[in-house]
């Protein structure tokens, strides 16, 4: 019998991210002298301190949105490239006394909730590319990819002041509609951009993960772990994921929601209760993940009847419906590139 205890979540309610994810859109905020509600004026107004105040998720994006309305989707560009590894304090020191690059940015995505990550990030490593991948924390259909291209240019910006030698990308890829602003988005990443991607990701040649950092203090990275362990432990959120992240981590898309609660240890009302607290549409998450392994099994180039037959669609004619609803392509014209 599963339990109707829900486990430990990382919730859009819990006051755990730091003003550190704002601080690209305050300071565009005070450079274009924007109106802020009285609420955010108090933020706007807090110095840069060790024991800045605690936000919840939900609290953050009411900043952001406003944001958003100001620029648009080029927010996540220019709040990212505004963003300095020192703000982060004792993240950065550990960061900065690894022993390489690889190093470095594997510390600051264990540890990226220090730094108020609204996004999760992930290091992904091939034979002869790497990538930084955005994923989102919570349903937020408004702002994850915006977040997710402030959070990539977050780190790209510290791979660029912890190398010694210069840090480039070979591309960026953004599932973002193409905004006529790419000249903004070049101009940052400083490689070429491509808009309507599967994922949010910049990748570079994986040789770049081996460069040595110069202020390498093995003593230094024992300090800065501690440090940041006994700060996720204060907060209550060492080892927590979101609700979000524990869907998208079962082992099949297709999950109805009795199964889900089953593989969650919870009960369908608990897991009921859950999704409506985090604004969780359950079905638009196992639609968006159906339709993520169909692109993969059209690349491979499996039987569009098959494919509707393993993710447990009616026909193949409801799976293109809902292929060509999701992404603009039917699956035909996806299998030949055309969404390139």
């Amino acid at each position: 019998m599963p339990s109707v205890v829900a486990p430990p979540l990382l919730s859009v309610n819990d006051a755990v991210f730091p003003l550190h994810p704002l601080s690209g859109v305050l300071s565009l905020a005070q450079e274009q002298q924007w109106q802020w509600p009285a609420p955010l004026l108090v933020l706007a107004s807090q110095p840069g301190s060790q024991a800045q105040p605690r936000l919840s998720y939900l609290q953050a994006r009411e900043a952001m949105l406003i944001a958003k309305h100001q620029l648009g989707n080029q927010l996540g560009v220019l709040s990212g490239a505004r963003k300095a590894l020192p703000q982060l304090s004792y993240l950065a020191a550990g960061m900065a006394a690894q022993h390489s690059l690889a190093d470095a940015l594997q510390f600051g995505l264990d540890y990226q909730l220090i730094a108020g990550a609204m996004v999760h990030l992930t290091l992904a490593q091939g034979y002869e590319d790497a990538a930084v991948v955005a994923c989102a924390l919570f349903e937020d259909t408004e702002l994850e990819d915006v977040l997710a291209i402030d959070h990539l240019a977050t780190a790209v910006n510290a791979a660029r002041q912890l190398c010694p030698r210069p840090f480039t990308l070979n591309s960026a890829e953004f599932r973002l509609c193409d905004d006529g602003n790419r000249s903004v988005y070049e101009a940052f990443f400083q490689c070429p951009v491509r808009f309507g991607a599967d994922n949010n990701q910049v990748n570079f040649d994986v040789r770049q993960l081996q460069q040595k950092l110069v202020s390498s203090d093995p003593l230094q990275v024992v300090l800065a772990r501690s440090a940041c362990e006994q700060e996720l432990q204060a907060l209550g959120v060492l080892g927590q994921q979101s609700l979000l992240q524990k869907l998208l981590a079962l082992p099949c898309a297709n999950h109805g929601i009795a199964q889900a609660a089953q593989a969650l240890q919870l009960s369908p009302r608990s897991l009921h209760r859950l999704l409506a607290r985090e604004g969780i549409s359950y079905s638009a998450q196992s639609d968006r993940q159906r339709i993520g392994l169909a692109k993969n099994l059209l690349q491979q180039g499996m039987d569009l009847e098959d494919i509707a037959a393993r993710l447990d669609y009616s026909d193949s004619r409801s799976l293109r419906r809902a292929f060509q609803r999701y992404t603009g392509f039917t699956p035909a014209a996806y299998r030949s590139g055309k969404h390139r």
